[in-house]
């Protein structure tokens, strides 16, 4: 069976309330579970430096520069460091063992910032103020468990955490429209699904469409006729 972009169109229409009704329960079904079912995730940093000092004299800038590019290859090694278990150890007992080392592992991560002497612990909680009790515990811990590994350079706090005011998810209104778009298009393959299973031939148009015959006569609903002409002739019509 051959299907037109006309009659595309004439299925959409003929179901376009029951298409937008299952597309808007979808978005609000989503909405509602998003925005209170789903745990939400609040996120904060704290950013550190890798601070080399280096003797001032004739070559100053050159042995700043040295000690510059020496501070970007130690990024790497002090994230590695600082990325084990007993690092995440000595948080946990700077916030009184209220986490477990697995659980702080799952919740910080660093990343080193474009190639810079400066690294990033990045802090994921369900709560805005643990995620920032989280990072303040690491910005104090950190310089002291490198120190404790390597004096070649120390650490130094370039930007503190502060508490997250929104999550940075689940994204409600994301979903939302997630859901709208799959229940337009479960809605719409259902219209054409019906309509594909639909059997009975309607009026004049359908049968000129199946069988490319004109209509030239049509026998009509007499029982509808007689109810419509009972409803004429009531002499209580419209009256209270």
């Amino acid at each position: 069976m051959e299907i037109s972009l006309k009659d595309i169109l004439n299925i959409i229409k003929k179901n376009i309330i029951i298409i937008l009704s299952v597309s808007i329960i979808f978005a609000l079904c989503s909405f509602f579970y998003t925005k209170f079912f789903i745990p939400k995730t609040y996120k904060t940093s704290v950013k550190l430096c890798v601070s080399i000092s280096y003797n001032s004299g004739s070559n100053s800038s050159y042995e700043s520069l040295q000690a510059y590019n020496f501070a970007q290859r130690l990024v790497a090694t002090y994230v590695e460091i600082l990325d084990t278990n007993s690092y995440y150890s000595s948080v946990a007992k700077t916030l009184n063992d209220k986490y477990t080392a697995t659980q702080l592992s799952s919740r910080i991560s660093f990343k080193s910032v474009d190639n810079t002497d400066i690294f990033e612990a990045v802090v994921r909680s369900d709560s805005p103020t643990e995620a920032k009790a989280i990072a303040d515990a690491v910005a104090e811990t950190a310089p002291k468990a490198i120190a404790n590994v390597s004096n070649i350079a120390e650490l130094k706090i370039v930007d503190e955490a502060v508490v997250p005011k929104s999550p940075i998810s689940p994204n409600v209104k994301n979903n939302a429209a997630l859901a709208f778009i799959a229940g337009l298009v479960l809605s719409i393959i259902f219209a054409f699904i019906r309509d594909y299973f639909d059997t009975k031939i309607r009026y004049n148009e359908d049968m000129t469409t199946l069988c490319d015959l004109p209509v030239l006569a049509a026998v009509p609903d007499f029982e509808a006729f007689a109810n419509n002409k009972k409803l004429d002739n009531d002499p209580f019509k419209g009256k209270k």
